[in-house]
């Protein structure tokens, strides 16, 4: 029996694709595989990255970048990871550049978790290379910005972190303590085991760089273990250097 559409198309309209269908289609499998792909080396980039590989993780982030065809989503993912691998690698130029361009599109868009995501590792970048009032000004403009949206908990947590690190660094120690208990407070909010040990662990810091070095020690281990329920290794080995630091000087 002929389809009402076998008059004006022909019998054959649903057995002979046409080819201005079928191409649109293959050209939906080349992108999937070539999203794929992208998503397989940004993971193995940034497995390079865990393991301290930075310069495979920059040759990784880089390759992505070079490739042809990948969406705005893969080519910032690749960005950010590319900032990253360059701070650790002390390239702090390139590695603010990176960032500062993420900060600025995602500001144009109005995507404003991107932007203080963004502006947050600009920051990051500024105290890797102790530049710490540069610093301090990105996280007080990030500060701003989160506010401005609501202050989401895990949001003021890591920006409080960074705010009471620069501040110890810049010689406030009352000011850093107010923001690393911030950070506790807003982290212990979440559901973000991470949030909640960087805060302890921030904390142990403040009490070590006062001389209170059993306070310090008595906090690290909320950190440690918290970290080690969480399961991330490298933050494990991080404090465990700092407890080891103590116990040289005698610290139980």
């Amino acid at each position: 029996m002929s389809s009402p559409f076998s008059a004006l198309f022909g019998e054959n309209l649903f057995l002979s694709p046409d080819p201005l269908l079928v191409r649109p289609a293959k050209e939906v499998a080349r992108e999937s595989k070539l999203l794929c792909l992208a998503m397989d080396q940004i993971a193995r980039a940034w497995a390079s990255f865990e393991a301290d590989d930075y310069r495979s993780a920059e040759a990784g982030f880089r390759s992505i970048l070079n490739t042809p065809g990948i969406d705005k989503a893969q080519q910032e993912q690749a960005q950010f990871g590319l900032g990253y691998a360059l701070a650790f690698l002390g390239q702090y130029g390139e590695a603010r550049e990176m960032f500062g361009q993420l900060y600025h599109h995602a500001g144009l868009r109005g995507e404003w978790v991107a932007e203080h995501r963004a502006l947050h590792q600009v920051g990051m970048v500024e105290r890797m290379a102790e530049n710490w009032e540069a610093a301090q000004t990105c996280f007080e403009r990030e500060r701003q910005l989160i506010e401005q949206h609501g202050s989401p908990d895990l949001a003021v947590s890591v920006n409080a972190y960074e705010l009471g690190l620069v501040a110890l660094h810049l010689g406030q120690a009352d000011v850093s303590r107010l923001w690393f208990s911030t950070c506790l407070t807003h982290a212990e909010r979440t559901d973000d085991l991470i949030a909640v040990a960087c805060a302890y662990r921030g904390l142990g810091d403040w009490f070590q760089h006062q001389g209170e070095l059993v306070a310090a020690s008595d906090v690290w281990e909320k950190a440690l273990l918290i970290f080690q329920e969480a399961d991330n290794p490298k933050a494990v080995r991080e404090v465990q250097e700092r407890q080891a630091a103590l116990g040289g000087l005698g610290v139980r």
